[in-house]
């Protein structure tokens, strides 16, 4: 048997395999070894490390030992079947199956090692580090959300399906622009999903290859790559108008408490802007002076909103407590609830994209309302009423950047021009009256 080393990719610019092909009678065996090492500190022709790597004196004794258990397979195989005169051919099954144990043949503490710094160890930890609270918010020091959590954990998803359908085994160093394009096609083609969800999945993806990279547990870079980036696209969601959630409010809804009682937390929404997560946390220690002090469970941010009279109204109606539900169930009734306004029965069309390609919807808008639109109705309603500044709403809603604030106003070209041809009309009156002060 004749053993020789090769490297998985010679020309790599971070550590790569090394793996042994085994040559004799004919066959060859091909088998990865558990080691890596960087292209420049492998000698081709001597099939060894090079001296120029600190620990070389030890690999090389290591790959000796590889070879000296390859001939001890061959002396046992021999020996156990001379008995019968004619010796058949080693099976490759029966080498791969003996280099496989050989290979894990590691101390505790260097499975351990090699299981941190691998792909699927490292990020196995750094869920573990956020889950159990030591992976802190970098900004504001403080533990991350449970949905950044589930964000990650559904990224692990993502990657685990991938490989799985792909036949392969995710490793730091295989991550390359190659990966990156295949993995977006996987999720665009074979999942259909959304552009934005693409978008998180990558960004996620980047924040935890950099903090590989931060920590050294790699050395790849690849996601502070230009072409290693995470795209999305401006959702074509829908908003209520006053209007419409006076009728959404209005519905007689007695005879079925939980309907009721969604409807009411909906309004609420709608009147001060909180998320559906801040909506049902609500406490009577959160009502102070007619107003909802309360700190946010997406950004850890507190906010001050006055309360309306309906919104005062609706509180006092539960005791200053809302009911704990989920927020699928609370679409659920939502989607009940919505469907019974004659004004949402018109049809919309809402512009997406599924597959790579962009598609137009058109359903009754009811049929397009979730706990969410609460949120996007408050935005757009208070920005084209032009009584508050965009700062006042941002104050409100937590809102940190008016980049971030203007992907929630959902105006119409017509709406936009509308809420213009109103200002500048008072401004022409002002002018004719002499009223307009320049600053």
């Amino acid at each position: 048997m004749v053993v020789n080393f090769y490297l998985k990719d010679g020309k790599a610019t971070q550590e790569t395999w090394i793996y042994c092909l085994i040559r004799y009678q004919n066959k060859r065996v091909k088998h990865y070894t558990n080691r890596k090492i960087h292209p420049k500190h492998w000698n081709i022709k001597e099939q060894e490390i090079r001296k120029s790597h600190p620990n070389s004196p030890e690999l090389n004794h290591w790959l000796k030992g590889v070879e000296t258990f390859v001939g001890k397979l061959e002396l046992e195989w021999d020996k156990k079947h001379n008995s019968s005169g004619i010796v058949p051919i080693i099976p490759p099954t029966y080498l791969k199956e003996n280099l496989d144990k050989y290979f894990t043949k590691t101390t505790k503490d260097e499975r351990e090692e090699h299981n941190q710094k691998s792909f699927w160890g490292y990020y196995n930890q750094f869920l573990t580090r956020m889950n159990n609270g030591t992976r802190v918010h970098l900004s504001k020091g403080t533990p991350m959300a449970p949905k950044t959590i589930f964000q990650f954990e559904n990224l692990k998803r993502h990657l685990d399906n991938y490989q799985k359908a792909k036949k392969i085994k995710i490793e730091f160093d295989k991550i390359d622009l190659t990966f990156y394009n295949d993995f977006v096609e996987y999720l665009t083609t074979k999942l259909k999903l959304a552009p934005n969800t693409i978008g998180k999945l990558i960004t996620n993806l980047k924040v935890f290859l950099r903090e590989a990279f931060d920590e050294g547990i790699t050395t790849n870079n690849i996601f502070a790559n230009r072409r290693f980036r995470s795209n999305s696209s401006l959702a074509d969601t829908i908003y209520l108008t006053p209007l419409e959630i006076k009728e959404i409010s209005n519905l007689d809804l007695k005879t079925n408490l939980k309907l009721d009682r969604v409807r009411d937390m909906f309004i609420i929404g709608c009147y001060t802007g909180l998320r559906f997560s801040d909506i049902v946390n609500i406490k009577p220690e959160h009502i102070n002076d007619g107003m909802i002090e309360i700190t946010q469970v997406k950004t850890k941010e507190k906010v001050a909103i006055p309360m309306t009279k309906e919104v005062e109204r609706l509180l006092s109606k539960y005791n200053n407590s809302l009911h704990k539900i989920s927020n699928q169930k609370f679409n659920d009734y939502l989607y009940e609830v919505v469907k019974k306004c004659e004004s949402l029965e018109i049809e919309v069309t809402k512009k997406t994209i599924q597959g790579g390609k962009q598609i137009a919807i058109k359903k009754p808008k009811y049929e397009f309302v979730s706990s969410h639109t609460a949120r996007r109705s408050f935005a757009t309603n208070e920005y084209m009423a032009k009584g508050l500044s965009v700062h006042d709403i941002m104050s409100i809603t937590g809102h940190k950047t008016e980049k971030s604030f203007y992907k929630y106003i959902r105006q119409t070209p017509k709406e936009n021009a509308e809420r213009v041809k109103i200002i500048w009309k008072e401004r022409e009156e002002g002018l004719a009256n002499g009223n307009l002060r320049v600053v």
